[in-house]
């Protein structure tokens, strides 16, 4: 009897073990489906994470090139002034050259005589030698010389031509008359 006792108990602990495995299998699945749901919101978490890491290493490249531009044009700026910089230089020091020889030629040079053969009066230039001396003096009596003969020569050509004869022989006769 010890056997059926035994047999019954183990056809009821073998429908036991069977619900219980099956309740124990279909515990674990779910423990598996929400791993797997947990797992697939992780993942979503970290694609969301490497997006908003690719956008910010887009966004660093993009600032990089701005600046990688900004830099290339601020070199080519820094060239061109150092270039004027280097042209002013050069204009610098050749000025200076040029006033030291210029100071080195005036400190070398006589003193001259303002007065010397080039300052001296030409033929027909009027200057103030030829008003201050005897050639002023000469002239001006040429020149009224040639104004009183000018003048005769005016009062015979009027005279002439009023029918009044000759002016020189009118004069000749009035003074001994």
């Amino acid at each position: 009897m010890e056997k059926r006792n035994e047999e019954p108990q183990s056809d009821l602990n073998e429908i036991d073990l069977n619900a219980v495995s099956m309740e124990s299998a279909r515990q674990e699945l779910d423990e598996y489906l929400e791993s797997i749901k947990e797992r697939e919101k992780g993942l979503k978490a970290m694609q969301s994470a490497q997006q908003d890491l690719e956008d910010q290493l887009e966004d660093a490249n993009t600032e990089v090139d701005r600046l990688r531009r900004e830099l290339d044009k601020a070199l080519v700026e820094s060239e061109e002034s150092e270039y004027l910089r280097q042209e002013a230089e050069n204009a610098r020091k050749q000025l200076e050259n040029t006033l030291y020889s210029m100071q080195e030629g005036v400190e070398n040079s006589k003193v001259t005589n303002l007065r010397d053969a080039r300052m001296h009066r030409r033929q027909g230039v009027l200057g103030i030698d030829s008003v201050t001396r005897g050639p002023f003096f000469k002239g001006l009596l040429f020149g009224g010389l040639l104004g009183a003969v000018a003048a005769l020569l005016a009062l015979e050509m009027l005279a002439l031509f009023n029918n009044k004869g000759e002016l020189i022989s009118l004069l000749m006769s009035a003074a001994s008359g």
